[in-house]
């Protein structure tokens, strides 16, 4: 061995690697952002869930007479924020879920109580510590108790088994079909393309459609054999390790109920296989391939892991976000309380969702771009300047959240002005400045600062007054957000001490995210993806990301919303200023409405009142889009 050769060698494939950007922003930048934004979105969601459940009082019922009942029925209703007392209920009010907990007298000593709960269900079992810990506060220290309780679970071995599976095992199956579905769905495009064998297999007498159909079933079948794998060894494994925890607490596998939850494993995995193919099938290299696919490996993950934190119902909303849906369809099927309505609305959504990302490979191979060079080698080629491309619209992405999440955040926590204002004006605003000096365009191509016509402006005005409704309507049918942290952001837009004016409020929260988050988000992000993808699919991506960037788990949906009708305010009018415009009437309105106190009295609308302003919205957003693309129209010609 020469050691003078290993260090050179050493130092060359060091510096090859670091000196791509695609390798840095995987090795750094993209762990620095997803960990911090899984770990606050699952701490936001469990205490959120938390907070609600606390807030939520237990339904019991106390059935029989006798001075023990009686002490305990005046102890329950000395607590209505603890406890509903029903009048009469059964062991089958607690199965079925209409009771959570159940007291009876014990046959043979009158003065012991009996609590029935169901173990399998988490609300059952928060009833039956309220009464426990009722029994404990109800006599001073020292004091005998006047009655006494037992426990009694409802929940067979086998449910109980399915439930403890239920915390844990959904979120790891899906997590080893995404990851099933990875390095093959890779090696099918761009391993094909760096092997050399692309153009063979494109000038085959097989259609383009059925070429890419037979990839994404094969990339399935294997992403598919992989979940079902683990899903059985996983089982097994963890109640083996809770058996040995707890010696004392028997538990079965429910393997019929793991059997069927094994059946969310294929459309899943069909769904991850489609998107992979599709993403893949735009990459030159192996490397870029997994550039582009990490990215949505954890935003995928991020879902499925709120839906194992958060304890959500599988129902509205829930039912067709990927990841989260199957998640809790497992979930449900391990405890064997899944209902039909939520596994055909997860089936039809992951359906449609994979038909969606298959049509969108299909396209790709029947493009020239599949076989012609890059986008920025087409730019090189021309003489034309330099541009934005999608690599340098997600790392500018990864290092504004950086720079919010790590600087300025802590910044407003002492101090809610200054960081909102260093947030947006140093963090945003001068990181496009920066990239557009160091990229060597001009700052006005970077954003994408044209001259719309005047009628572009003003479909933008009617968006940006109009648009905000029908997006918080649809977002509080969906996901509506918990009482307690409506009224925390109702206090931070306006303080109860008065300290600070509406004008101020408007420059901090209106205008300053108008004009910087403008900028970045609508200017080079958005024009850097749409390099690589469509005007729909860049516009809704960009909206991702922007909502992502908000960090709450309840603002995701409506600014992901916003920021894609924004970003289609940006591509119709070919510029960034009507969607600056639209932002800061939306965030005007909104700011207004909570200094007046209206949107407190809009919770008390009636529904046909509500409908109304839904229809009206989505009038006014609609005449804002044609007025956009006429606008467009007379540029043109």
């Amino acid at each position: 061995m020469n050691p003078r050769h290993v260090l050179l060698t050493f130092g060359k494939e060091l510096r090859e690697a670091l000196r791509d950007r695609r390798t840095l922003a995987i090795m750094i930048l993209l762990p620095l952002v997803v960990y911090p934004l899984l770990a606050m979105l699952a701490a936001q969601v469990a205490t959120s869930r938390e907070k609600q459940r606390e807030e939520r009082p237990s339904t019991v019922a106390v059935n029989g007479s006798g001075p023990a009942c009686d002490a305990l029925v005046g102890q329950i209703r000395k607590n209505p924020a603890l406890f509903a007392l029903a009048a009469h209920g059964s062991a089958g009010d607690v199965e079925s879920g209409r009771l959570d907990a159940l007291v009876e007298p014990d046959k043979d000593d009158a003065a012991r109580l009996r609590v029935v709960y169901d173990a399998s269900r988490d609300e059952s079992r928060v009833a039956e510590e309220r009464l426990r810990e009722l029994l404990a506060s109800a006599l001073p220290e020292g004091c005998a108790p006047v009655f006494a309780m037992e426990r009694h679970s409802l929940a067979p071995k086998a449910r109980l088994g399915g439930y403890v599976l239920s915390k844990a095992l959904p979120l790891f199956v899906v997590l080893m079909v995404l990851l099933g579905a990875f390095y093959p769905a890779i090696d099918v495009t761009a391993g094909e393309r760096e092997r050399g064998t692309l153009e063979t297999v494109l000038c085959s007498p097989i259609r383009r459609f059925d070429l890419m159909l037979g990839k994404v079933l094969a990339v399935a079948a294997l992403a598919a054999l992989t979940g079902v794998v683990n899903l059985g060894s996983m089982a097994i494994t963890l109640l083996q390790v809770l058996r040995l925890a707890a010696q004392n607490t028997l538990l079965d596998v429910p393997w019929g109920n793991a059997l069927q939850s094994s059946l969310v494993i294929f459309p899943a995995a069909l769904l991850f296989a489609a998107t992979f193919v599709a993403l893949g099938a735009t990459a030159r290299t192996f490397k870029e391939a997994q550039t582009l696919l990490l990215p949505v490996y954890f935003l995928t993950i991020a879902p499925a892991m709120a839906g194992a934190v958060g304890e959500y119902r599988l129902a509205g909303l829930a039912a067709w976000v990927p990841g989260m849906n199957v998640t809790l369809l497992a979930r449900d099927l391990l405890v064997g309380r899944a209902t039909w309505a939520g596994g055909l609305a997860t089936i039809a959504s992951t359906v449609l969702l994979a038909a969606a990302a298959l049509a969108a490979a299909a396209r790709i191979y029947d493009s020239e771009r599949l076989v012609g060079p890059p986008p920025r080698r087409q730019r090189e080629r021309a003489g034309l300047p330099p541009a934005t491309s999608a690599g340098d619209a997600l790392v500018l992405f990864a290092l504004a959240f950086l720079l919010l999440y790590f600087v300025f955040l802590p910044i407003e926590q002492h101090s809610l002005v200054v960081g909102l204002l260093a947030a947006q004006w140093l963090g945003l605003f001068g990181l496009v400045l920066l990239f557009a000096r160091l990229s060597g365009q001009r700052f006005a191509d970077t954003i994408g600062l044209g001259r719309p016509a005047p009628a572009a402006y003003l479909g933008a005005l009617l968006i940006g007054c109009s648009a905000w409704a029908a997006v918080a309507l649809f977002c509080e049918w969906l996901l509506p957000v918990p009482k307690h942290l409506v009224e925390e952001l109702r206090k931070t837009i306006v303080p109860p001490d008065g300290s600070r004016g509406f004008a101020v409020t408007l420059l901090l929260m209106a205008l300053s995210p108008a004009v910087c988050e403008e900028t970045l988000f609508r200017g080079p992000i958005l024009r850097g993806l749409r390099t690589r993808a469509g005007p729909a699919r860049a516009a809704v991506i960009t909206g991702i990301l922007f909502g992502l960037f908000h960090l709450d788990v309840y603002r995701i949906l409506p600014a992901t919303l916003l920021g894609t009708l924004l970003g289609f305010v940006a591509l119709e009018s070919g510029s960034v200023l009507p969607s600056m415009l639209a932002h800061l009437c939306n965030n005007a309105i909104l700011i207004a409405l909570a200094k007046t106190g209206l949107d407190q009295d809009m919770e008390s609308l009636s529904h046909r009142t509500l409908t109304l302003i839904l229809f009206a919205s989505v009038a006014g957003t609609t005449a804002g889009f044609v007025l956009l693309r006429k606008a467009r129209r007379n540029l043109k010609m």
